[in-house]
């Protein structure tokens, strides 16, 4: 008799991988590690004396034990989110409540730092928020604004823009003091770490110089991340500026060298135009731009930002 439930973490890890056959999608779903998944699962048939997978190669598949246990699980785990489902939706006839969907690094280096604001500004506002990469799907009732980086205009959607944003260079304060006076033709021979879409040519191209991609060293598909390694010191780094602007102004970052260029795509605020909440969505998208704008400025105008305003 199993006298202790295993974790949330654990059953996640395995009806998720159950759901996938693969150990490798279900540590991306869940936005955690192989090696993660792998001793969840191990602790779980360990806890149970009993194989739930038969490895074969990078695929696996359930043993008859596991094929119970998933089931089981799927059953379960649909009567709490229906459980959970219910009473979430009784607190939101209380309250007035937004349910939006962001990019994790937009959420973990902007969004949350700024929640404090945000319930000093609407503390009528009941927000949820989930953080993926995928595009936002407003099919679904429950989504009501996404924050997204991409090329307006949304066809059949509102929008509006956060804010004009551009591609700085960031290091650590550190690297800065030992390259003390640092140039842009330094840059070529300094360590410098690498991202999928903003390209050393472009900013080259802006500072005036030539400027080839790095060869080697660690390339990245999260600007958020990107900026914590420059903070620990590992290089210079390209990234956005709203990404990086409360470790810049906690001295966390420095920005070694003024060249920058513009962001080519810019985050957008954006819902569907026959949603019920629009005065409320209006409400949180004019509070987004405000607190995107740079400190000092002028709060901005909200004539021709919002669809129906000339």
């Amino acid at each position: 008799m199993v006298r202790r439930l295993p974790s949330m973490q654990i059953l996640q890890a395995f009806t998720t991988t159950a759901r996938y056959g693969s150990m490798t999608r279900a540590a991306d779903a869940l936005y955690v590690t192989h090696g993660a998944i792998s001793r969840h699962i191990r602790s779980l048939e360990d806890q149970l004396g009993c194989e739930l997978f038969q490895r074969a190669g990078r695929q696996v598949e359930l043993t008859p034990a596991g094929r119970q246990l998933a089931d089981g699980l799927e059953s379960a785990l649909r009567a709490v989110e229906a459980s959970l489902t219910d009473a979430a939706e009784r607190r939101k006839r209380d309250r007035s409540s937004l349910n939006v969907n962001v990019s994790p690094e937009l959420a973990g280096a902007w969004l949350v730092p700024r929640l404090s604001q945000l319930r000093a500004a609407l503390p009528e506002l009941d927000l949820s928020i989930a953080t993926t990469t995928d595009d936002p799907d407003f099919e679904r009732a429950d989504l009501d604004v996404g924050l997204r980086y991409a090329a307006a205009p949304f066809t059949g959607y509102q929008c509006a823009k956060l804010l004009d944003d551009e591609i700085v260079v960031v290091c650590s304060p550190e690297f800065a003091q030992r390259h003390s006076g640092m140039r842009i033709d330094d840059v070529a021979r300094l360590p410098r770490l690498r991202h999928a879409r903003f390209r050393w040519s472009q900013w080259g191209a802006a500072a005036g110089v030539e400027l080839d991609e790095p060869e080697d060293g660690i390339v990245f598909d999260n600007r958020a991340l990107m900026a914590e390694a420059a903070a620990s010191g590992l290089g210079l780094a390209l990234t956005r500026a709203l990404l990086v602007r409360d470790a810049l102004a906690a001295g966390r970052l420095v920005r070694p060298l003024a060249a920058c260029f513009p962001a080519s795509v810019n985050c957008y605020i954006v819902w569907r135009g026959d949603n019920p909440k629009q005065e409320l969505i209006r409400r949180f998208a004019r509070w987004l731009r405000n607190a995107a704008l740079p400190p000092g400025a002028p709060l901005s105008s909200d004539r021709g930002v919002f669809p129906d305003q000339a």
